[in-house]
């Protein structure tokens, strides 16, 4: 009984983002070996729910839901490396959390006459870069080429929902009562209030978010099914491969999960041809490489708040002068060539 009371005490702490690294292993651990956790965990999660003072549905219909959100919650083990272990566990406790207040959230009884809620699009061009406020005063930085889209505005008690093409930087006003989602492509990305990246460029095969205060929940979702990848917190990244659904989380540097909104552009082991790719964003040019090798070669580098030219002075530097490269007179084109890196 004692210690089914300390769990329940680290739960709450859980909740309130009060507990340390010790105290999240034993809860943790609890969750993965108990076969009464979950029920446990539920019944808690109710009595928070009831304190919470926003409107509640109590209603029959919302009790019949919430009971079918408890059996999808997928409790299988992931064939991760074992460093990530805990993830897993994370990862299953924020279900737990976030189903009841998603759920809540969602299903509040509609008018009769559904009110039309306008759109508002922002598509950024080549090499622009944004800062706009939504309605809820949650902060945005939109990079280039993107394109994000979120209603006039949020309506208290639900879901503020918007939708992501692209790369952007997110400052979300907390508000328990009203989770904050981020859709991209079959990606959702779901927070009460924290500070996070996303990059989700569907031409680039990969979706990732980094993380530099608070916790994020990211989520696959299918037709059939939705899949709870992993609970994020500050100083991690998740790394999705949009083609095969792998995945991988690293520990990254809390702030490089903003640098590019500071004109600071950081590159770890990374392959010139994907390089590239992101800095004809951030720079507005056309790179044309005519060895297609040269797009192996890989480099360490940051580039803080230079201009095109002074990018390419360094790579050439960082290539031991194995890349050779040539501007346009107007600074749109830039050719490469040379041999490839050893």
């Amino acid at each position: 009984m004692k210690h089914q009371e300390e769990i329940r005490r680290l739960f709450k702490m859980y909740l309130e983002g009060k507990t340390n690294a010790r105290q999240n292993t034993i809860l943790f651990h609890y969750l993965n070996n108990n076969k009464n956790a979950e029920q446990e965990l539920s019944d808690l999660m109710s009595e928070t729910w009831e304190q919470e003072p926003a409107v509640r549905d109590n209603s029959v219909e919302a009790n019949e839901g919430l009971e079918q959100l408890w059996t999808k919650i997928d409790h299988k083990k992931q064939k991760t490396i074992q460093r990530y272990q805990i993830l897993k566990y994370a990862a299953s406790l924020v279900m737990i959390c976030s189903a009841v207040f998603v759920y809540k959230a969602s299903q509040k009884k509609q008018p009769d006459v559904a009110k039309s809620i306008a759109v508002i699009t922002k598509i950024t061009a080549s090499g622009e870069k944004v800062k706009m406020l939504l309605p809820d005063s949650s902060v945005v930085y939109l990079g280039s080429r993107s394109k994000i889209s979120w209603p006039e505005h949020f309506e208290k008690g639900k879901i503020r929902s918007v939708s992501l093409e692209g790369e952007a930087f997110f400052e979300v006003k907390h508000d328990a009562a009203s989770p904050f989602i981020i859709r991209s492509g079959k990606m959702e990305t779901q927070v009460l209030g924290t500070s996070f990246n996303i990059y989700a460029y569907p031409e680039d095969k990969i979706f990732t978010v980094s993380v530099r205060t608070g916790k994020v929940g990211v989520t696959e979702k299918s037709p059939r099914a939705r899949k709870m990848l992993s609970l994020l917190t500050a100083g991690m990244k998740i790394v999705y491969d949009t083609d095969n659904g792998k995945f991988r989380v690293n520990v990254a540097q809390v702030s490089e999960a903003d640098s590019w909104t500071n004109n600071r552009f950081v590159f770890h082991d990374e392959n010139l041809g994907s390089m590239l790719v992101k800095l004809e964003r951030y720079y507005n040019v056309h790179f044309e490489v005519k060895s297609a090798k040269l797009k192996a070669c890989r480099f360490n580098a940051t580039f803080s708040d230079i201009n095109i030219n002074e990018v390419m002075r360094q790579l050439k530097i960082m290539s031991s002068g194995h890349i050779k490269y040539k501007i346009s007179d107007d600074k749109t084109k830039i050719v490469l060539w040379g041999e490839t890196c050893e």
